[in-house]
């Protein structure tokens, strides 16, 4: 569209500038003539409005407060040709507008209007041409770039060079950057322009498309939209494909785990899903077991380069993942204030995905102990007083709680139980008893059977620290009784 300086510099329409100039690069989308005392309620934003004066008001408030009007309108300028019985023009009224930076110009009574408004339409023809071309290119373009299967990130370069606009995608809730084209990217470390054009993507919440200048000014919103448009899309894709990676990939977690599928099966499609070099079992949680946000935790920028493996069990998430101690922690921000993650030792095609999660599990309780954010299976730091491997806790519950475990299997038993909250609350006999809903002389005989059958004394230092350890050891590394059977 034509700019009002644009139109200044059409020598056969003779205007000048009454005031505003700095308002010159205004676009004009369209002209009308108008001598009511109100045009502003006969125009549209972008109008450039023409006058012989004949509606302007005499005295110079009456033009303050009718110049104000006219500018509220967001009409793009104003021609005065005045006629010869026309009030003349106050410094009033142009104080105003020069204060706005809103164009008056000044033409001849000669000046045929129809030969302004044809300027103006004939560029607003040209110029929606023009936007016709443009558009039709765009999606030339972007067609042409899924068809080489490119990333987004190459497609945005690609609708980089066909506008001239630098172009990035932002999720303005989470602050974070989506997608950025080359020249975007470039740019990045420049100083800051206000030259620039900013939509909503629409159906993505608070993603938003900015274009800014680079080899073209960005005066063209409605294309803007259109890449807007076209970007939705892509996001819409992606989240559509991602959901469909999250389902298959728990499947195939939920195999690995079960041993219905081995590892050597899955580690191509694992490359596929963005996992090209290590990868481990990962464990989300926090300290006092409250709900991970996880539901759409498989579409989070942080993962846009990675498809895991993610299942949910209980109040932990797992998952195979990548080696990325950045990423990961990133994913446990997102999923709770307060959570962390435990990874275990690098997997390999023949490792077992079962000991591996048990790995995770006992790393990221580790973590809640230290307050750390994540914690790796075997990175030990001297304090812990548990065995460091899952294997030897395992052998630590087994050797105590073993007889406990047969003989409540065999029995039909609460020995178990019994023991564990005795020890839960504190070696308190009625408290335990009320715990347990039975007699307080019938937790004492259970008591005495755990001592014959462990030959620990529950009631003394030494056998109730032995006994909480293996308690403890077990809730660590999730065993349960099944996996503790001889």
């Amino acid at each position: 569209m034509i700019s009002v300086d644009q139109l200044v510099a059409v020598p056969s329409l003779g205007l000048r500038y009454l005031s505003g100039q700095s308002g010159g690069s205004r676009l004009v989308t369209w002209a009308h003539a108008c001598d009511l005392a109100d045009p502003w309620n006969w125009m549209d934003t972008g109008d450039l409005v023409m006058t012989t004066g004949g509606g302007m008001p005499r005295e110079e408030d009456a033009q303050r407060h009718w110049m104000t009007q006219l500018i509220d309108s967001n009409v793009s300028a104003l021609v005065v040709a005045s006629s010869p019985t026309a009030p003349a023009v106050t410094r009033g009224l142009i104080d105003v507008a020069e204060s706005k930076g809103f164009p008056v110009l000044m033409a001849s009574y000669e000046l045929h209007f129809v030969e302004l408004a044809r300027t103006v339409i004939e560029s607003a023809v040209e110029s929606e041409r023009q936007r016709v071309a443009a558009i039709k290119r765009l999606y030339d373009v972007y067609w042409q770039s899924l068809h080489a299967r490119g990333t987004f990130g190459e497609r945005l370069s690609a609708l980089e060079t066909a506008t001239g606009w630098a172009l990035e995608v932002r999720d303005q809730l989470a602050g974070e950057v989506i997608a950025t084209g080359r020249r975007a990217y470039a740019l990045a470390g420049d100083a800051p322009t206000d030259q620039s054009a900013q939509v909503a993507i629409p159906g993505a919440g608070e993603v938003v498309l900015v274009a800014t200048v680079d080899r073209n000014p960005v005066n063209d919103r409605p294309l803007v939209q259109h890449i807007g448009g076209l970007i939705a899309l892509e996001l819409e894709h992606a989240a559509a494909q991602q959901d469909r990676l999250r389902a298959s990939g728990q499947d195939l977690l939920a195999g690995l785990l079960d041993e219905s599928i081995t590892l050597a099966a899955v580690w191509p499609e694992l490359r596929h899903r963005g996992m090209v070099e290590a990868v481990v079992m990962a464990c989300w949680s926090t300290p006092d077991g409250a709900p991970l946000n996880h539901h759409a935790i498989h579409r989070d920028v942080c993962l846009q380069n990675f498809a895991p493996l993610l299942m949910v069990r209980g109040a932990t998430l797992v998952g195979l993942a990548p080696l990325d101690t950045e990423t990961l922690q990133r994913v446990a921000v997102k999923l709770a204030p307060n959570c962390a993650v435990g990874t275990s030792t690098r997997l390999t095609v023949n490792s077992h995905v079962a000991e591996a999660l048990r790995q995770s599990q006992l790393a990221v309780a580790r973590a809640h102990e230290r307050g750390a954010k994540s914690a790796t299976y075997g990175d030990d730091d001297g304090r812990n007083f548990l065995p460091s491997s899952v294997e030897d806790l395992r052998h630590l519950v087994r050797s105590t709680l073993g007889p406990l475990i047969d003989h409540d299997r065999a029995n039909d038993g609460d020995l178990l139980e019994s023991v564990r909250v005795f020890l839960r609350n504190d070696g308190v006999w009625q408290t335990s008893a009320d715990a347990l809903n039975i007699h307080r002389q019938t937790l004492v005989y259970r008591l005495k059977k755990v001592e014959q059958l462990t030959e620990l004394k529950p009631t003394t230092t030494e056998g109730a620290a032995r006994l909480w350890l293996a308690f403890t050891a077990a809730e660590r590394a999730n065993l349960s009784l099944d996996e503790l059977a001889p």
